[in-house]
């Protein structure tokens, strides 16, 4: 603001002022300032129309179609990418899956580890894949932003799923993507912790339990397959019994968790339409199983059953019933049984 001090009062221009300056010849102006003010005003319209130029061409979407990133197809990219790497996972091969990192990319896991560079990120996968050949990968992408036409960061969720008796795992991660040669490419990876919820950790101790057993005695098979399933809160088993190669019976068993007594429950359902609960409890040789049930004629049916483990070794275990009965019945005892394991892993994917 001016001082009030000094402000300078300008007489006002009336119709009588100008004609006495007109008069003395005082109203003239140089032919120079003429020129110069012409010269001035020609350059502020060039300047507002470069301006109004500018800026209109600076809202015209289609001057800026090519500066612009193209978010549909980088976001395709991207998942296509987030897709190779669950393929690459699932597969073991740890080369595919270092290749979808630039050559100088990071990982930073959960625990604060990181590995930079494709061969270091490589050795990672494959130390993974060998220590646990069943794991499965499953990945939510949350979002994907643009910041840049050349880069893209994705959030999201990474579940790791295993049919041997490892816990179930998962973590957020955020994803650093560049385009290189019109490849885009993961420069960092950050991951974090996220607690999964599921009941495994009441039921790892009969995680070794997981796969295929038979026993045969004369001319009855009888064969089980065991796997993990519901992000590894229940086992479940399918079983059946063969008589001189013609099915018998068959059914299926879920083993889970009762927090309300805290312990291992089971319910099992047969192919003849009965049905029967039980409760495990811990022994020194392996489980106590008291069973209780209906037929699918409405009689009622028990039994205790021992599951025994044998002491380091994973691959046989025994099996025998007493207490047996159907109805007010009593039916004789089952010896022990051995069932040998045929296949550590059985067939399918976990849920």
């Amino acid at each position: 603001m001016m001082n009030s001090s000094k402000k300078r009062f300008v007489e006002r221009p009336t119709m009588r002022n100008l004609l006495a300056r007109r008069a003395r010849g005082s109203f003239a102006v140089p032919l120079f300032l003429t020129i110069s003010a012409a010269v001035m005003f020609a350059a502020c319209v060039s300047r507002a129309d470069t301006k109004t130029t500018t800026s209109a061409k600076a809202t015209d979407p289609k001057h800026n179609e090519a500066q612009l990133p193209a978010p549909k197809e980088g976001e395709a990219a991207i998942r296509a990418t987030a897709d190779a790497f669950v393929k690459f996972f699932n597969a073991g091969n740890a080369k595919g899956v270092a290749s979808l990192w630039t050559p100088n990319g990071s990982v930073a896991d959960e625990e604060g580890n990181v590995f930079k560079g494709r061969d270091a990120i490589e050795q990672q996968y494959a130390g993974l894949f060998k220590a646990h050949p069943t794991a499965r990968m499953r990945v939510a992408i949350k979002s994907i932003e643009f910041p840049t036409p050349t880069t893209a960061i994705e959030d999201g969720v990474a579940q790791v799923v295993t049919r041997d008796s490892a816990p179930p795992s998962a973590s957020r991660y955020t994803a650093l993507h560049v385009q290189e040669n019109g490849k885009w490419l993961m420069a960092s990876v950050r991951e974090s912790d996220m607690p999964v919820a599921s009941n495994f950790p009441h039921l790892q101790e009969l995680g070794w339990l997981v796969g295929r057993w038979e026993t045969k005695s004369g001319g009855t098979t009888a064969r089980s397959q065991i796997r993990w399933i519901a992000n590894k809160s229940f086992i479940q088993r399918d079983f059946s019994v063969d008589r001189d190669g013609v099915l018998a019976s068959s059914g299926t068993q879920i083993v889970g968790w009762d927090p309300r007594t805290e312990q291992i429950v089971s319910w099992t359902f047969d192919s003849s339409g009965g049905h029967g609960t039980s409760r495990w409890m811990p022994t020194s040789e392996g489980w106590r199983i008291a069973s209780a049930g209906v037929t699918a004629d409405g009689v009622p049916t028990s039994s205790i059953d021992r599951l025994i483990r044998v002491p380091g070794d994973d691959n046989v275990f025994g099996w025998r019933s007493a207490d047996r009965k159907l109805g007010e019945t009593k039916l004789p005892d089952i010896g022990e049984v051995v069932f040998d394991r045929v296949e550590r892993q059985p067939a399918g994917t976990n849920r």
